[in-house]
């Protein structure tokens, strides 16, 4: 029978093996939905406090990786990565988005604090964002708010 120190050592060279095997690797290719034309299509959502001058930030690339920001608002932030979603969820996720941009077309509509969609495609040279006021209920940010809270979703998966 084992000793206490031995079934420790046990235990975490199970645990080790455990989290390398359930750990998949990072994309390394576009979504099969993404064309040339999308090949460098961004989306990011977040918050952003005027008051603090502060930002919390995630940004979709084409790969179906996230990337996560929090901190002062400046021109140019350097995100960290977090996670990355199944490619068929990124293909759904982005058609989603781009179609309640389409519903949608504008909104500005912002207190003290902004939360936020964009669709950025430098390809196109389409830059699309919708902002509103989180602490309202609003019938124009209804679309938007619903998409905001399924990119939040992914987050979990």
């Amino acid at each position: 029978m084992p000793c206490a120190s031995e079934r420790i050592l046990i235990s975490l060279i199970s645990c080790s093996v455990l989290l390398v095997a359930c750990t998949t690797p990072r994309p390394e290719n576009v979504a099969p939905c993404v064309t040339k034309d999308t090949r460098d299509l961004v989306l990011r959502w977040g918050t952003e406090d005027d008051s603090l001058n502060v930002i919390e930030v995630y940004r979709l690339n084409t790969k179906g990786e996230v990337f996560y920001y929090k901190g002062p608002r400046k021109d140019t932030i350097t995100d960290d990565y977090k996670l990355h979603i199944d490619q068929r969820d990124y293909c759904t996720t982005a058609s989603s988005v781009n179609s309640c941009f389409l519903k949608t077309q504008a909104l500005n509509s912002r207190g003290r604090k902004g939360r936020f969609i964009e669709y950025f495609n430098p390809s196109t040279d389409v830059y699309l964002r919708a902002v509103w006021n989180p602490d309202l209920q609003t019938f124009q940010s209804r679309d938007m708010r619903k998409e905001y809270e399924q990119l939040m979703s992914i987050l979990d998966q």
